[in-house]
């Protein structure tokens, strides 16, 4: 089975500018190889082989003007023409399936986040708590977990808000997955007053982030009143993204711990949201008034900030890991059925959180009331019971 161990590193001066250069070489090989396969397939038709386009960045290797190329190390260029590669053909694939389509897009070196990645000859020496990057050389770093265990795949060497970080995924050699059979399960209600409502009827509230808002709005508004390109503004910025970066971790460190709790059920049944659709912004539509394109901005600044794909693809892969099985079922009416006699009715739910069926006047907190409908379906899969008001 496949794990992931993310770690800190802490390169001296020296090693900071070799990365500088090997996400540089990897954003350019990238970028370079993507343009030739495009034009190659919009002139001629024609597919370019990962295998060629290797052969074409070691003889860039021997030209003038990319010489600098043989600082990078080699298997820096061929994991980014793979990775590039890979992109390229999922695109493919997704459009014969008709699914989601994704083309490849050319990296930026503005982006907040570069990277580069290792397929091998990475060393850990966790006693020293050293890491030894090809060309880099030992790194100091924190972080290794005492479960940390398995063949190294690949090493991602990352840099974000000034602070470098490696991602070591690795195989432990374990192929069965045990089966969980706790007979357990439970639907979940995600919302936007709160991150989750569960059908056993407990309600977890979203994390409060207000003092970090604060500070990201303040810091904002003073690199905005920076001269650009000064020392001043470097810092300013420097101090942005170290918020921002503390903000995402803090959410991330939130959501893995809610995945955890709910994957010990052998069922968790939740809604198939498309959260892309529901977080459209208003903006530039004729027929909303200005108040309502206020409002829908901040529903969804809230429906972002809660990160329910992210929360959903956490419980899948723990689940998955547990033996266990994620179900998603239509979301329509969840909210305005009742559970007991199935009865829908707009009027059922009297307020965001209050629940009342007009019909047979069960009452209860209106996310646990879906909750308790997404479970049912999730476990009868189907909506034949189901009454709806004319």
């Amino acid at each position: 089975m496949l794990k992931a161990c993310k770690i800190r590193l802490y390169p001296n001066s020296e090693q900071k500018q070799i990365i500088a250069s090997q996400i540089g070489g990897s954003r350019y090989i990238f970028n370079r190889m993507l343009a030739l396969k495009i034009f190659a397939y919009k002139k001629f038709g024609k597919n370019i082989s990962k295998f060629e386009l290797i052969k074409y960045a070691t003889k860039l290797k021997t030209r003038d003007k990319t010489l600098w190329l043989k600082e990078i190390d080699s298997q820096v260029v061929q994991q980014s023409i793979s990775n590039m590669d890979t992109a390229y053909k999922n695109f493919f694939r997704r459009v014969k399936q008709g699914g989601a389509v994704g083309f490849p897009k050319f990296k930026s070196k503005h982006h907040s986040r570069q990277s580069f990645q290792y397929p091998q000859r990475v060393k850990l020496n966790e006693k020293k708590n050293k890491v030894y990057l090809p060309k880099v050389g030992w790194v100091k770093c924190k972080g290794f977990r005492k479960e940390f265990a398995g063949k190294i795949k690949t090493v991602t060497v990352s840099l974000e808000a000034y602070q470098y970080h490696a991602s070591l995924l690795t195989d432990d050699g374990i192929e069965t997955i045990s089966i969980n059979h706790n007979n357990q399960s439970i639907g979940l209600d995600v919302g936007v007053k709160l991150v989750v409502a569960d059908s056993n009827g407990n309600k977890v509230e979203a994390l409060k982030l207000e003092r970090e808002l604060i500070k990201l709005r303040k810091r904002a508004k003073q690199l905005s009143c920076k001269k650009k390109g000064s020392k001043n503004r470097f810092k300013a910025k420097q101090k942005l993204a170290k918020i921002n970066l503390h903000i995402a971790n803090k959410r991330k460190d939130f959501l893995h711990k809610l995945s955890l709790q709910y994957s010990e059920n052998q069922t968790v049944v939740v809604e198939d949201l498309k959260i892309k659709n529901m977080s459209k912004s208003a903006k530039g539509t004729t027929e909303t008034p200005g108040k309502n394109v206020k409002a829908k901005a901040g529903l969804n600044r809230v429906i972002t900030q809660q990160s329910w794909g992210m929360f959903f693809e956490m419980l899948e892969y723990k689940l998955k890991a547990n033996g266990g099985e994620l179900i998603k079922v239509d979301p329509k009416f969840t909210s305005q059925t009742c559970p007991k006699c199935k009865y829908i009715s707009k009027e059922n739910r009297l307020s965001q959180s209050k629940f009342v069926c007009q019909r047979c006047s069960y009452a209860n907190n209106a996310d646990i009331v879906g909750a308790l409908n997404i479970l049912d379906r999730g476990i009868h899969g189907n909506n034949a019971s189901l009454q709806i008001a004319s």
